[in-house]
């Protein structure tokens, strides 16, 4: 297996997070985890206020599945703006690019407050509330150039897992609470205007995330001679980094080609915009239950079990689509039973994620080693979310065949399912062949051995 920051067919060149040395002092490290906490807490807070509903907005202003492909395309297609980001990091610094895409972002979102006042044909203000969103998410990817480096710079020399957990747990309890709120106040079937509070209390969440971005301690930017493209290049040339990028691009495609579409899936079989709220509300509950557990076993084990499990299980949960309830009561307690298990894998299998990506980036390609990763994983959103959308709309309009489910179940289990490929994926990251198989854990739990 090659070493961190190993060429395609060239030597080793690494960093001092190869031998886990600190590029911050310890209590510039302290300091600098609290603020990202905050930060991260505030910018859930304010996601759940606007992005967490932006479908929902959609389908109040008359949108359909196509539509909803898109905005989950120009999601992923907004991380364009990292370019934007590497070409500016130099002259702000990292905490302030990111203070500034969190204040800078907020602003777009007053016209969609205004949006449903202004008298526009429903098919003209579903795709200006698309174009809205997705300059929110351009300005936000600019500054989440720098969100990873941020994390190696304040937890490179601590336990990663354990810091990880922390901040997924207050992270995902913003995401928790509000979502409850928001949903309870937007009701069963909101008008656009309804929107216009949580957008606005979703603004100040923003701007005080700002803030907190402005304070976070940071280690010295290493800058490459090479211009922005060629840094890329040079990122993509290093194995750890390929490998993980081809990773994120399959895992994205297929996420972006499933789970964008649940809440059209659910709310044609009549569950309302507020359960559908909860539902990622129960969603995050998933996340914060054994999170702690999940980050132990990273720290101790190696992002390869906790990746295994959480992609195995998530493929094999493909298979519950074909068994939605027709009975509402029973169709909510299943839609909220799926989103709480896929809380419980998606905080696993993002703690292994965020390790298997701190190991793979050394710390002279810091900046552009991340943002590689990332360009790829947009690749993959982008293809899945409008691809999904297109399939699903061309399926709503395919006759039935007799079989006892619908096209939209069959598409949503077979895409699902075919997770199985990104664990095939994943066995190739960086450090997976020295680090123990789910199988041996399982067994030596088994059999009483330590590992």
């Amino acid at each position: 297996m090659c070493k961190k920051g190993q060429l395609l067919n060239t030597s080793p060149a690494g960093g001092p997070e190869e031998s886990g040395e600190p590029i911050l002092p310890t209590e510039q490290r302290r300091v600098g985890q609290r603020r990202l906490i905050g930060m991260s807490v505030l910018g859930a807070a304010s996601d759940a206020f606007i992005a967490s509903v932006a479908s929902l907005y959609l389908l109040a202003l008359e949108g359909t599945s196509i539509h909803i492909g898109l905005l989950a395309t120009t999601e992923h297609f907004q991380k364009i703006a990292r370019l934007f980001g590497l070409r500016i990091v130099a002259a702000l610094g990292k905490a302030r690019l990111m203070a500034a895409s969190r204040i800078s972002a907020s602003i777009p979102v007053l016209l969609l407050i205004a949006l449903p006042e202004l008298d526009l044909p429903l098919a003209h203000a579903v795709l200006i509330a698309i174009g809205v969103f997705a300059l929110r998410e351009f300005l936000r990817q600019a500054g989440n150039t720098v969100w990873w480096p941020l994390i190696q710079d304040n937890t490179t020399g601590d336990p990663l897992g354990a810091y990880m957990a922390r901040l997924r747990i207050r992270q995902r309890g913003a995401a928790l609470l509000v979502p409850i709120a928001v949903g309870w106040y937007l009701g069963a079937n909101p008008t656009a205007a309804r929107f216009a509070l949580p957008f606005a209390l979703g603004i100040a969440a923003s701007f005080l995330c700002g803030f907190w971005a402005s304070r976070v301690s940071e280690g010295p930017l290493r800058q490459r001679e090479e211009g922005v493209f060629g840094r890329l290049l040079y990122a993509y040339r290093l194995k750890p980094v390929w490998w993980l990028s081809v990773f994120m691009l399959v895992y994205n495609l297929l996420f972006a080609a499933t789970y964008s579409f649940w809440v059209v899936a659910l709310t044609d079989r009549g569950v309302s915009a507020r359960a559908f709220v909860w539902m990622n509300s129960a969603s995050a509950l998933g996340q914060v239950c054994i999170l702690s557990w999940w980050g132990r076993l990273v720290d101790r084990h190696g992002s390869r079990s906790s990746l295994s499990l959480s992609l195995c299980v998530k493929a094999a949960l493909g298979l519950a689509w074909l068994w939605m309830p027709a009975d509402h009561v029973w169709l909510m307690t299943w839609g909220f039973g799926i989103y709480i298990l896929w809380g419980i894998l998606d905080g696993g299998q993002n703690l292994a994620r965020t390790r298997a990506m701190m190991d793979a980036v050394a710390g002279d390609h810091q900046v552009e080693g991340f943002n590689a990763i990332m360009y790829a994983s947009a690749l993959g959103g982008m293809i899945g979310g409008i691809g999904g959308g297109a399939l699903l709309d061309w399926l709503a309009r395919v006759p039935p065949v007799g079989l006892p489910f619908s096209a939209d179940q069959a598409y949503l289990c077979v895409v699902q399912m075919a997770l199985v490929a990104v664990y095939v994926v994943s066995r190739r990251l960086h450090g997976a062949d020295g680090q123990p198989t789910l199988r041996s854990l399982i067994a030596n739990r088994v059999t009483g051995e330590s590992s």
